[in-house]
């Protein structure tokens, strides 16, 4: 077992805090596991062999303080963000510890970098939203990109995919609540150098993955903030995903309104209802056998001001679910180390560099393929 920095996992009882409990501990951690379910954190504490755990809620400021100590790595698995996400790192940053988080909401996103990054800079502490596959591969492939580019790569294009078995029955509640409820939300884009508010699925695009066109939308993500924190001379970052797909039964995983003029309509109201009773019928998730028939894609290039790829790419590793657990395992050992330069909102290149960055990576699984 480690020593060092206490690492303290909130939503530990939840489908994804489950799988990243047993990722740290296989890291060698010992978190501390905090929920609101005693029994249930009782019991997997037990089958992780004896961990704490204390019971906490994301919305008691007051448990949250109880909780949390100076220098420890919290890691939230609560969503969605854009509910129960801002105590937590009030909670983090005012206790002076690190903060990760798993959260795909663009506008919780955008809340930490620019309402949290300067206390935390000034706290000496690391915020990091996003940790896992969405959307540190992006942020890790784009900057390889970049530097492979040269001086000539002003623009950053980055899309996310999840191949083989996956549909519907692949999201957990809470995952497909957090992921297509913010696609109601203004989302982010950067342009000129300048951030700004954008709805998703704006746009598209359509790429060839192993002989097979697939549409991809455009979203907002950590990378419009962390991609020209690694090179200030990248003006435009556009980020994509493309695995909000039609599942087995031809039903849309992607809410219409995100993607047409239905948002301005009263057929807004009705998609919004539909999604609501997606999410009510939505699974806890896969099993971990459901779980090896996907695979998780990251594409990024880095272009030149007239839009032309000067370099491309390309990371391939395992399901998203225990990609983002590995990944927050090896954030949790890193961040303590990163340094005070690496203080406030940031991601794994600006806290770790490139190379390390790149070297976690690896070891959660992913790999280069181009």
């Amino acid at each position: 077992m480690t020593n060092g920095p206490r690492t303290v996992l909130l939503g530990a009882t939840g489908y994804l805090g489950a799988i990243t409990a047993r990722a740290l501990v296989e890291r060698g951690l010992t978190p501390i596991l905090a929920g609101r379910d005693g029994h249930r954190l009782s019991q997997l504490a037990g089958e992780l062999g004896g961990l704490d755990f204390q019971i906490a809620d994301a919305r008691d400021r007051g448990s949250l303080t109880a909780l949390i100590s100076p220098g420890d790595v919290v890691i939230s698995t609560i969503t969605p963000f854009r509910a129960v996400g801002e105590e937590v790192v009030r909670a983090a940053v005012t206790r002076r510890a690190h903060y990760l988080d798993v959260a795909p909401e663009p506008p919780w996103v955008r809340t930490v970098f620019q309402k949290w990054g300067r206390p935390a800079r000034e706290a000496g502490v690391v915020v990091m939203p996003s940790v896992g596959f969405s959307f540190s591969p992006g942020n890790i492939a784009g900057a390889a990109a970049l530097q492979e580019a040269g001086p000539e790569a002003t623009r950053v294009q980055v899309a996310y995919f999840v191949l083989g078995d996956f549909e519907q029955d692949s999201f957990g509640a809470g995952v497909l609540e957090s992921v297509t409820g913010a696609l109601f939300e203004p989302g982010l884009v950067r342009r000129d150098g300048i951030i700004d508010t954008e709805m998703p699925g704006r746009r598209e695009r359509t790429y060839t993955i192993d002989g097979l066109e697939r549409r991809a939308i455009s979203v907002g993500g950590p990378e419009h903030f962390t991609l020209a924190q690694f090179q200030p001379r990248v003006l435009d970052v556009d980020v994509f995903i493309g695995w909000l797909q039609v599942d087995s039964k031809g039903r849309s995983l992607l809410p219409k309104s995100a993607t047409s003029t239905a948002r301005l309509s009263p057929g807004r109201a009705m998609t919004k209802f539909r999604h609501r009773r997606m999410v009510r019928d939505a699974a806890e998730g896969p099993d971990s056998v459901g779980r090896t028939g996907m695979v998780s894609m990251v594409v990024a290039e880095a272009m030149d001001p007239a839009g032309n790829t000067l370099s491309r790419v390309t990371l391939t590793g395992p399901n998203p679910y225990d990609l983002t657990a590995r990944l927050l395992a090896w954030h949790a050992i890193a961040v303590p180390n990163c340094g005070p330069a690496a203080a406030g909102a940031t991601g794994p290149v600006n806290a770790f560099g490139l190379t390390s960055a790149i070297e976690g990576a690896r070891q959660a699984g992913l790999e280069r393929v181009d």
